[in-house]
């Protein structure tokens, strides 16, 4: 099922379309449909796909050579083996090639593990002959590249996608029969990755698909907290708590650090490297400098991977053995009074981002969260050059709400602006009643 990625199916294709040759960058974290994305865009192309790195380097790079060499009907790579990434591109150098070509390097992030250089080797052969070759080459990589690349990759790419999750609506498209409090529930659990999704039984009660999909010692997302970091990362022991920590409700670095008991200064590289991986994001408050606000918090992107650090990585040895009563208490005790509640936010987030001018009367040229470390924090803030709008979002009723409206009127005071000021209560009513 291919859903919301018709704006990046556009971007490849002009990039396609155009008359010179192309190279572009999609970076997306692990399972947020890089492979399905690129699958459906070369479907109807000519193409090489490259794709599988794990083997030994000489092999490898030979056997991305004898793929080249079988496109182009020539003989197999004999001699010496391929030992590095500038020989296959040496090799692509020589190719005359008429009706333009796709070639994909998916993973590259796997490339680099075993060829440091193989970045600076394409973007200089780019620079210096492959730009002439009648190509598209796309990049993709579950991982951002060293900052020292920025430059380069604005100078030669044609198109960079930073490809998100799915929204929430895309739930509805997998279970359209479903009621909109099990698709929150649903998503919830496991977020909009398509891969975790088709294991989910809309047939049967939730609480036995997370026994199935989860607590299972056999169940296909029993192991999942670890397929996602073993990839990229050796020390997953370092990592693993600090997204334990995380997903428990440790947002700042500080609180991060006290829970793990050591200083917030060890955690920073950590927390960097699992930025650039994708799996978690830093936000700031509107307004602040992303470089310079102290009032950072961090949020793990991929729902299901929170609710694995959450429940199941702390009980593992338990789930092990079997032994799921204390586990299973826990959820029930927590999924909706915690992570259902912070879900639905984000749901709300999402339709106000998508229908900006409908709700607010006035396209913004800012929106986002607002908090300060007087634990005064508003659910969003927009605002153009004359209105500011301030939103919260609660779960309560509208007669419960209207207690909130003096509240969110007393912490938008501490907002600095002389801005007209507007003023919003979105309630689950909103949520259970918008037509999507």
């Amino acid at each position: 099922m291919f859903l919301q990625r018709e704006k990046e199916l556009e971007s490849l294709n002009s990039s396609y379309n155009s008359a010179n040759s192309t190279i572009d960058f999609i970076f997306g974290s692990k399972n947020s449909g890089k492979t399905f994305l690129l699958h459906e865009y070369i479907k109807d192309k000519e193409n090489i796909y490259f794709a599988n790195y794990e083997m030994i380097p000489t092999h490898f790079f030979t056997q991305m050579g004898n793929t080249l060499n079988k496109h182009f009907n020539q003989a197999k790579i004999s001699g010496n083996p391929f030992t590095c990434f500038l020989e296959v591109l040496k090799l692509l150098e020589k190719q005359t090639i008429e009706k333009k070509l796709i070639i994909i390097l998916e993973d590259f992030q796997n490339i680099l593990k075993v060829d440091k250089n193989a970045l600076s080797d394409l973007i200089k052969f780019w620079k210096k002959s492959l730009k002439d070759k009648n190509i598209q080459i796309i990049v993709s990589s579950c991982l951002f590249f060293n900052d020292s690349y920025k430059n380069d990759l604005e100078r030669v790419s044609n198109v960079i996608i930073n490809l998100e999750y799915l929204n929430f609506i895309a739930i509805k498209e997998f279970f359209p029969e479903m009621n909109r409090l099990d698709q929150l529930y649903v998503y919830s659990l496991l977020g909009t990755t398509p891969s975790n999704l088709k294991y989910y039984n809309p047939k049967i009660d939730f609480t036995e698909n997370i026994y199935n999909l989860f607590l299972s010692a056999n169940s296909y997302l029993f192991d999942y907290g670890i397929r996602v970091l073993k990839n990229e990362i050796s020390d997953i022991g370092t990592y693993s708590s600090i997204l334990h920590s995380i997903s428990k409700g440790n947002t700042k670095i500080g609180d991060i650090a006290n829970s793990l008991d050591v200083k917030s200064t060890h955690l920073s590289r950590y927390l960097q490297k699992l930025i650039d991986m994708m799996i978690i994001k830093k936000s700031i408050p509107i307004g602040d400098n992303q470089k310079t606000s102290k009032f950072g918090r961090y949020e793990i992107k991929d729902n299901a991977l929170k609710f694995w650090f959450s429940y199941i990585y702390p009980n593992l040895t338990a789930l092990q053995l079997g032994d799921i009563k204390e586990i299973s208490e826990l959820i029930q005790d927590e999924f909706i009074r915690k992570t259902v509640f912070l879900s639905y936010k984000r749901c709300i987030k999402e339709i106000i981002d998508n229908k900006q001018k409908e709700i607010f009367s006035y396209t913004p040229i800012a929106i986002g969260s607002w908090w300060d470390n007087n634990n005064n924090s508003i659910d969003l803030i927009a605002h153009d050059r004359k209105t500011v709008t301030f939103v919260q979002i609660l779960w309560e009723d509208k007669d419960v709400a209207k207690i909130s409206y003096g509240k969110l009127k007393s912490a938008s005071e501490k907002f600095q602006t002389s801005l007209k000021k507007k003023y919003i209560l979105v309630t689950k009513n909103t949520f259970f009643n918008m037509k999507w």
